[in-house]
């Protein structure tokens, strides 16, 4: 079977970045919760490394967000707005 993002139509394409920066945001409020309970210094550090390193793609697909609202490609408008809320919404506070 083959994965939408691989289907090459924009809708799909869409989706599956709108996927990913949802999985983003939810990794980057379950390393704030684990960072709180840390007590291993080693693993405070690796969380924060991980942690930069989401907030980096998710800056990453943000910009791909605003390239696509100017580019001249036949996109869905509603499915790329829900793409470019879900790449600037705050993330919740712990």
């Amino acid at each position: 079977m083959q994965c939408p993002c691989e289907a090459g139509v924009s809708v799909d394409a869409l989706g599956c970045l709108c996927r990913e920066a949802e999985g983003l945001r939810s990794r980057l409020v379950r390393i704030d919760a684990d960072q709180a309970r840390c007590q291993n210094p080693a693993l405070c550090r690796r969380l924060q490394r991980e942690s930069e390193q989401l907030f980096l793609r998710l800056a990453e697909l943000r910009r791909l967000g605003q390239w696509l609202q100017s580019a001249p490609v036949a996109l869905d408008r509603l499915t790329l707005s829900l793409f470019q809320e879900l790449c600037r919404r705050p993330l919740p506070s712990s």
